[in-house]
């Protein structure tokens, strides 16, 4: 995440100077221009404008429902602002007498829109590590595990005896298609571990490519624990009641002892789906 948003963030500078060159070129030409090639740079930036800002959503979103919608935004907006200021100095009833003049002011016009393209692409975090406390809220909770799931590349388990069909709606739809699912419950009942959710895993096995729900012995599960790659945490209530019950979600122990501990755990128990 962090190296392929840092990379975004330098494209995205890049190409807004591509942008917004045919401005640029005229504001330093060594003679005044035209109204008529300031109205040809302006139509230049505008053909470019909405492959640009779909580069923007790419360096704005974390996840399909997790984006800096805010920053994304008002980068969007950066080049059609600046436009339609120079449509209106161009456009004026009483144009700019002195050409000169009229190039001095497209100039700050394209500089104010870089100054400000670099103000909100601050705003958007290149390196975001999952935040993470104890005695969260309910909502918090919901967002901070979501905050660690996001990040996942390799692999995301869920140790819950209790887990829920909830699980799958609140957590699963921004994992991609090919990150390891292990998901390891009880025998349960109606309502939760195997058999509460055994249908929709049914659906989640076909849509992830190494995709596994697997009954261990309850005798042997008894804390809730995520793994999001090699990191580890520990959850009160189980994930799928995060966003509706008091819970503990924090990091626990990832050392080389405690995945040993989870491995053994998915391999004692029995592949169901």
């Amino acid at each position: 995440m962090k190296n392929e948003k840092a990379f975004r963030r330098s494209q995205l500078i890049y190409e807004f100077g591509i942008l917004m060159q045919p401005l640029e070129d005229l504001a330093r030409a060594a003679q005044p221009p035209s109204l008529h090639d300031y109205r040809i740079a302006i139509a230049k930036v505008q053909a470019g404008d909405g492959a640009w800002r779909q580069k923007v959503t790419q360096l704005t979103t974390f996840a399909p429902d997790i984006c800096f919608f805010q920053e994304d935004r008002e980068i969007r907006r950066i080049p059609a602002l600046c436009l339609s200021a120079l449509n209106g100095i161009i456009n004026h009833p009483v144009p700019y007498r002195d050409p000169n003049q009229l190039k001095i002011q497209v100039g700050a016009e394209v500089r104010n829109a870089q100054t400000k393209l670099f103000n909100y692409i601050d705003r958007v975090p290149i390196e975001w590590e999952p935040v993470v406390f104890e005695a969260n809220t309910p909502f918090t909770s919901y967002l901070r595990i979501k905050e660690s799931i996001v990040l996942v590349k390799n692999r995301l388990h869920y140790f819950d005896r209790y887990v829920k069909p909830d699980f799958f709606q609140l957590f699963l739809p921004s994992v991609d298609n090919a990150v390891s699912i292990r998901l390891v419950t009880t025998g349960g009942n109606a309502r939760s571990g195997v058999a509460g959710v055994l249908a929709v895993s049914n659906l989640a096995r076909q849509q992830f490519a190494d995709y596994q729900l697997i009954e261990v012995d309850p005798a042997d599960l008894h804390d809730r624990n995520l793994r999001v790659d090699d990191r580890i945490f520990s959850l009160g209530p189980g994930v799928d009641r995060a966003g509706m019950a008091l819970t503990n979600f924090g990091p626990s122990d990832s050392s080389a002892e405690a995945h040993a501990e989870f491995d053994r755990l998915i391999a004692s128990g029995r592949v169901v789906s």
